[in-house]
């Protein structure tokens, strides 16, 4: 299969300027009622907001590029995240090392009517954060399970890996473990034969 490369929808960029607002509002916007306190005055409320504002105003200057940064590949053997503006963040994910896969969608996602993919991996099941964010899908839904058949795809050609579980003595093998197992069991004999021989 091919890799597949995604880039996340335009609506992105509204949610990092709906994310950027509410985070102004919640955070700056009350320390306009400082100006009540007499020993601070109306003029520190006044440098505090116009600092506040700049701040706010380089947020909305970066978010395009940002945006712009932002792809996903679907490789045969591993998600591939790029992005950042100054500093470029490259995030490899290889399959053998992936436990979960959750579509997620925040209350600004439901309303701009995108979602997110969250991949975890053995390293990271016990954190709250996710190994890599594929983020501002339209259809994270299909994406998702997409990554969910290149998973199947690597896994029965590689047998089971991290997160997944091996079966239990005197369990059949699963997947493609049978056809593994025959192929050592081949190549011990070969070992064997030479070695007597």
């Amino acid at each position: 299969m091919p890799n597949r490369t995604l880039r996340p929808d335009a609506r992105l960029q509204v949610k990092y300027y709906l994310v950027a607002a509410v985070v102004y509002m919640l955070f700056f916007f009350p320390w306009i009622f400082m100006g009540f306190i007499p020993e601070l005055g109306w003029g520190f409320v006044l440098i505090f907001l116009i600092v506040s504002f700049l701040a706010l105003a380089i947020a909305a200057v970066l978010i395009p590029p940002y945006y712009r940064s932002i792809s996903y590949e679907l490789a045969d053997e591993e998600i591939i995240v790029r992005r950042g503006i100054l500093t470029k963040t490259v995030r490899t994910v290889p399959y053998r090392t992936v436990t979960n896969i959750d579509a997620k969608r925040g209350p600004f996602d439901r309303i701009l009517g995108i979602g997110g993919i969250h991949v975890q991996t053995a390293g990271y099941s016990q954190q709250a954060a996710a190994e890599a964010h594929l983020e501002g899908l339209t259809d994270y839904d299909v994406v998702a399970e997409e990554i969910h058949a290149a998973l199947r795809r690597y896994r029965s050609r590689t047998g089971p890996s991290i997160g997944v579980e091996e079966p239990a003595l005197g369990e059949a093998p699963v997947g493609g473990q049978e056809e593994l197992l025959r192929e050592i069991l081949a190549e011990l004999r070969a070992v064997r034969g030479r070695l007597e021989g």
